[in-house]
């Protein structure tokens, strides 16, 4: 999922929500629109900041053990080379991630269990268990683990979706784009990144992103009216009652974004909307979007309504 998708899906559950609700009103919805972008950004550090919270919990384990009353000899000299894996200490001690923890209340504290249950995973993982006892391990064997627990546990652990789920109903749709930029973040990270390099990489760009956002949002619902009777014009064998609010509203805000942005390229802009619909529509309403809003793209160049500026840009 890219950065712009998911806004616009934001865009329309939030136009969904002002259209079904007179109370609700536009100054509103856009305060909650950037809302739910900042906590896209929330969710990177929240998983970054899970992971620090499992090094401390295979930390105070191996602490508990040392000071057991009959401590083994393994409990006073046990394997640390997980929790001083370096990939942790550049997580913790960079200054985005400390600053950005110290102006967010990010916490885990109020689900310990979430990090003691993927910890549990972790050491019983086969992936561990290699790294735990190879004879030597390189820097990049050490990120690779950590990689590897954020691929093949984390992202599939039950707990951590549900603790999600009622920590932010701003997340639901933000997993598959985070998920893939806290990846990316983590390979960024190198042996010789220091505390003042940025390795996270920004879920949107702030600027630009903010920018498209509040614009579709504000278009979409100045052309409301005008966009449905465009629609109306060619759903011959439709009532436009019979077709259901979430695609109107992903038809109408199409036609914004087709007027409105003159550096999207038509088919970026219907790829876009036709596959929002596969998920936040019925079954076959990407084809009867498709095909109305191919007649409406005619339309609106014969009208002289559609101004791409660039190459490329009215395919």
């Amino acid at each position: 999922m890219t950065s712009r998708r998911l806004i616009r899906i934001k865009v329309l559950q939030l136009l969904y929500s002002y259209i079904k609700n007179d109370n609700i009103s536009q100054a509103e919805i856009e305060r909650d629109l950037l809302k739910s972008m900042e906590k896209s950004t929330d969710l990177l550090f929240q998983i970054f900041l899970l992971l620090t919270d499992i090094r401390q919990k295979a930390f105070r384990k191996i602490d508990i053990a040392r000071n057991r009353h009959f401590a083994s000899e393994s409990d006073l000299h046990p394997n640390t080379r997980f929790i001083d894996n370096p990939v942790f200490s550049i997580i913790e001690n960079n200054k985005k991630y400390r600053n950005y923890l110290h102006n967010h209340p990010l916490s885990w504290n109020d689900a310990p269990e979430v990090a003691n249950h993927i910890f549990n995973e972790i050491q019983e993982s086969q992936n561990y268990q290699l790294y735990m006892h190879r004879s030597n391990v390189t820097f990049e064997d050490h990120k690779q683990l950590i990689i590897k627990i954020f691929v093949d546990i984390i992202t599939q652990n039950e707990l951590f979706f549900q603790t999600l789920e009622d920590k932010s109903i701003f997340w639901n749709d933000d997993y598959e784009l985070v998920f893939g930029m806290v990846y990316k973040s983590l390979k960024n990270i190198k042996e010789d990144t220091t505390e003042e390099d940025n390795f996270f990489h920004a879920v949107y760009n702030t600027e630009e992103d903010t920018d498209f956002a509040k614009t579709l949002l504000r278009k979409t619902i100045l052309d409301y009216d005008e966009n449905i009777k465009t629609i109306d014009k060619f759903t011959y064998n439709w009532e436009i009652e019979r077709i259901s609010d979430m695609d109107k509203l992903i038809m109408a805000a199409a036609i914004s974004e087709l007027k409105h942005f003159p550096s999207i390229p038509v088919k970026v802009t219907l790829d876009e909307f036709i596959e929002i619909s596969k998920s936040y529509s019925s079954l076959k309403s990407s084809a009867f979007i498709n095909g109305i809003l191919d007649k409406v793209v005619t339309l609106l160049k014969d009208t002289d309504q559609l101004n791409k500026s660039g190459r490329g840009l009215m395919e």
